[in-house]
This record gives C-alpha cells, structure tokens and sequence, in this order.
C-alpha cells in the first residue's frame, strides 16, 4: 500500500469539499425550480464554487489529477440539475420527486459518488496501485457473506441497544433519524429505485473510500485495532447528523471487521448494502408501534 494517513487525510478533506459543493450547488439548483432546499440561490452558487475551488486546488498542491474529481463534480452537480428540472411537486412539504424519488435521495447518491471518485483517484491514478488495493479481491465461496451478514447482526443488535438506552435516558438529540422512513414519507414509496439508490450504489460508493482506502491507509502508522477505529469514527463523522455518528460509527466497526477479515471488500459491500436495503424494506412495509 503507497498511500499513508496524510494521503487519507487530504482525500478525507477533498471528498468534504466536493460533497458541500454538490449539496450547495444542488440546493441552489433546486430553491431557481422552485423548491425548498438548505442552502438557497443565489447563496448556494457561491458555497459550491468556494468549495469546489478549494478541492480543486487541494489536489493541485498534493499533485494528483484533477480530472477524476473533476468529472465527479460535474456529473454530480449535472444528475442533480436535470433531477430539479424533471422534478414533480410530491405535495409533502414541497418535496421534489423523480419517478416517485426524493431528489434528496437522488443527491445523496451523486454525493456518495465523490467518495467513490476520490478512493479511485488517489489509488489507481495517484499511486498507481491495482484495484486490489481497494480490496477488489475474489472471494470463494458463501462463508464471507454469512460472515458479513453475521457481523451486521452484531452490528444491529448493537443498535437496537443504542437506541433503547437513549430512550430510557430521555436523550434526544442522539436518537438516530429515519432517514429510510423519511424518504419513502417524501416520495409516496418508489421501492425499487430507492433500493437501487440507498442499497447498492450508495453502500459501495463509500465501501470503497471507507474500507477500500481509508482504513488500509492508517494501518502502517496506527496499527489494525486504532484504524479500525479510527476509520469507523470518521464514517459516522461523515454521517454529519448528531443521532447518526454513533450507528454509522458502529456499523464501520462491523462492515471494518469484515474487510480486515475476508481480505475483500466485496462482503463489506453486501453487509452495508443489506443494512441500507432491509432498513427502507422495513420502513416501507412495517409498522412499528
């Protein structure tokens, strides 16, 4: 492995400043076709551009091409703008939908698709590693999978436990958010493309960056045991909302173990993806009391 904890720190920084451009960028996008978004035009322009220019020369200074991130950019900000432009009113809050999708769910893949782009960049382009760097290695047989799927039981069960003491506790702000029931609530319910958004493309988009490049990358320096940790950490940071850090934090650790283990990241891809899947299955078809 070529790269080191300042490589993933400048990735880390990089794939932030591209993220909040697409975020800024798109808000603004959608607030001109009429819509209520975070970050409103013309305001969002200008925070996508600062945040675009920073990456941009980010990676001049590291001296790593900038045509993957600047492709990533564009095609980001591009999936987001015609999403806007195709957009129908879902009459819940003003929510702009495509084929019964939130545009938000629609960005958040776009966004994912910087971490994707990043891993990639530095990897392959920068250090000229081979994609089994990023840990695209066969795998034989069942036995990873039902591992993995085993480690996002443990995962879950840890969860569940998280959020029952938080309610014993009276402790709100911590309490993760249904982003799952949130987005079929928005869309009136496209389980098909949601899953394909939130389950696949989503979960290995940051498998890549999370597991493929940043936890490899701390290694050599922190040892196995404080990167997993600390790879962990930063995927629930990344998560941004106060009630996400602490599952998404959780959930590295397993989807972490599952890579240090099997040597691949493709059970670490089918674990993160059947969380995300089975959380929007549930939030479609159960009703909890």
């Amino acid at each position: 492995m070529k790269w080191g904890p300042f490589a993933v720190v400048v990735a880390a920084t990089v794939t932030m400043l591209v993220v909040i451009a697409v975020l800024s960028t798109g808000g603004a996008i959608g607030t001109d076709a009429g819509y209520d978004t975070t970050i409103a035009s013309p305001a969002g322009y200008w925070v996508g551009l600062l945040a675009a220019g920073l990456a941009l020369i980010l990676l001049r200074l590291f001296r790593s091409p900038l045509w993957p991130i600047s492709l990533a950019l564009a095609a980001g900000v591009g999936v987001v703008a015609v999403s806007y432009q195709l957009a129908a009113d879902s009459g819940a809050n003003g929510n702009a939908v495509v084929v019964g999708v939130p545009v938000a769910i629609i960005s958040a893949t776009a966004m994912s698709g910087a971490f994707a782009a990043t891993g990639f960049s530095f990897s392959l382009v920068l250090f000229k590693e081979p994609l089994r760097a990023l840990g695209f290695v066969k795998t034989i047989g069942i036995k990873p999978y039902l591992f993995a799927a085993a480690m996002w039981i443990v995962g879950l069960s840890v969860l569940m436990l998280w959020v029952q003491a938080l309610i014993w506790f009276d402790v709100d702000l911590l309490v993760p958010p249904d982003t799952a029931q949130k987005a079929l609530d928005e869309a009136g319910g496209s389980i098909v493309v949601t899953i394909i958004l939130v389950g696949i493309l989503g979960p290995i988009a940051e498998e890549v960056f999370f597991r493929g490049f940043v936890l490899p990358g701390l290694i050599k320096r922190f040892g196995i045991g404080r990167s997993l940790l600390i790879s962990s950490l930063v995927f629930g940071l990344f998560h941004i909302d106060p009630g996400a850090i602490v599952p998404t934090f959780a959930l590295g650790l397993a989807l972490g173990w599952v890579y240090l283990k099997t040597g691949s990241i493709w059970p670490a891809m089918f674990a993160h993806g059947l969380h995300n899947t089975v959380a929007v299955l549930v939030a479609k078809y159960v009703t909890i009391s």
